[in-house]
């Protein structure tokens, strides 16, 4: 919690992501399609292959469960035809649940999707690229896969709004962060923008991640830096 340094462990370049599950890193491996553990001992072994998907982002789901955003390239290859989905798996990869993309729809619900996170309401909000240029959409869809609401962020901002990742407060609010505009924005459940809660005045400089626990918010930018914030989800 102060910064010292305890231990380190060795990911491979290609790791996209991880979660921390019964003492084990569980982590993505965009290039080899395939979700890894690396025990507390460092020992590997492979949870599930998501091929013919590449894992990016993974988070625990409400239920205890996995879920992984899976995608059909690099954000700088996207096409017209490209697609994405949500995987939810069991700690020992089993899968339990696919949304996004499936035979029948008329478009593409996820198009390069990076990271999800889930409300209190069981919802899926997922940070979706949607083309070449990194321009992003916040998908939000119920648990049955019914497509709620997209957010594109706000047209007063100078650039282009392009996220990175999502996290969700204790009363279902959402926050996102936004690379280009040096900012984090705050949502409502239903998808209403409220505030940037901060900005790069605050200072906050191309933020990557994001971790929300109890009132403690971190925030991953870019150059190697991680900012903490006490968050007050009453103050918004």
């Amino acid at each position: 919690m102060t910064g010292r340094v305890i231990k380190e462990r060795k990911l491979p370049t290609d790791c996209a992501d991880f979660i921390i599950m019964e003492n084990d890193i569980i982590y993505t491996q965009f290039g080899n399609k395939k979700i890894r553990r690396m025990s507390f001992s460092g020992t590997v072994s492979d949870v599930i292959s998501t091929a013919p998907l590449h894992p990016y982002g993974i988070s625990t789901s409400r239920d205890g469960g996995i879920l992984v955003t899976l995608c059909d390239c690099f954000p700088k290859d996207i096409t017209t035809s490209s697609k994405g989905e949500i995987l939810q798996i069991t700690s020992t990869g089993g899968i339990t649940k696919r949304y996004g993309h499936t035979e029948g729809h008329t478009d593409r619900v996820l198009i390069n999707p990076r990271r999800v996170a889930q409300n209190v309401n069981m919802d899926l909000c997922v940070v979706d690229t949607i083309d070449k240029e990194y321009n992003s959409r916040l998908v939000v869809s119920s648990i049955k896969g019914y497509r709620k609401f997209s957010y594109i962020g706000q047209p007063s901002l100078k650039k282009m709004f392009s996220a990175d990742d999502v996290v969700c407060d204790h009363r279902g609010r959402i926050l996102v962060t936004d690379y280009y505009n040096h900012a984090v924005h705050l949502l409502s459940e239903d998808g209403h923008f409220l505030k940037l809660i901060l900005t790069e005045q605050s200072p906050l400089w191309r933020p990557r991640c994001l971790s929300l626990q109890g009132d403690t918010l971190w925030v991953g930018c870019e150059k190697g830096v991680v900012r903490v914030y006490k968050y007050n989800e009453n103050t918004f």
